[in-house]
């Protein structure tokens, strides 16, 4: 009721053209502000709106009431277990009710304006020891064909990684998409060698994808792969997970 009331008085407060100007749309906490190796007891469960057991890029699983019911989720090889969130939805609530015309501004749990699922990654302790980006599949095949640019922002973001990137060759089964085939993996280390990161992106058709029905002659429509991958873990769990 609260809410609903809030956003009718922006709604005759703030001309729609000049909102953005006077109101702040950045979520209140974000997946860049988890601070690895530091005590997930430190993170306000305030500051997000849901929370659940993550599976790997997959809809969230168990919700939980807290980060600190970590234990309730089922640990990975490595021992870590990946708690998934989403951001607080109060901002994505006021830019829609203001009409905004950037989808950036409205995008919910996003990065670079990517819808996007989000988690960290913690030890038994309940130290924060990594973070996973994975673009959301579960939007349109409109948005979801650019979902492998996400890799671009990335690489700028960690330009001073020492990134090493390659280019992954197309595997057996699998076809480009039109005339346009995308498969990279980036791996880095940070500059204080305390966390790694590796980014994997890929556009492309995978075995059985085909863009055109051979019965109906019709399009299949989302008969493709379009995905971004990132994961940072600090060094310790980093080197674990290569071998």
């Amino acid at each position: 009721m609260f809410r609903n009331t809030f956003l009718l008085i922006l709604w005759f407060v703030f001309p729609a053209t000049n909102a953005f100007a006077q109101i702040r749309v950045d979520p209140v906490y974000s997946i860049w502000e988890v601070r690895l190796g530091v005590p997930v007891t430190q993170v306000s469960d305030a500051k997000v709106s849901d929370i659940a057991c993550g599976t790997s890029g997959g809809p969230m699983g168990r919700v939980l009431t807290s980060f600190q019911d970590f234990l309730d989720c089922n640990p990975e090889e490595t021992g870590l277990r990946e708690v998934a969130f989403s951001y607080d939805d109060e901002q994505d609530y006021i830019a829609r009710a203001l009409e905004s015309e950037y989808r950036v501004l409205q995008g919910g749990t996003s990065v670079f304006a990517h819808p996007v699922i989000v988690s960290m990654l913690i030890d038994q302790h309940g130290v924060a020891q990594g973070r996973r980006i994975f673009t959301d599949d579960r939007i349109s095949d409109y948005e979801r064909r650019t979902a492998f640019t996400l890799i671009r922002n990335f690489k700028a973001r960690f330009s001073n990684w020492s990134l090493a990137c390659d280019e992954i060759p197309m595997q057996e089964g699998e076809q480009p998409v039109g005339n346009q085939f995308f498969h990279e993996r980036c791996s880095g280390q940070s500059p204080d060698g305390t966390s790694s990161i590796v980014i994997e992106a890929s556009f492309l058709r995978k075995k059985g994808q085909r863009g055109l029905n051979l019965e109906t002659q019709q399009v299949n429509t989302g008969y493709f792969e379009s995905q971004t991958r990132f994961e940072e873990l600090l060094t310790p769990y980093a080197q674990e997970v290569s071998r």
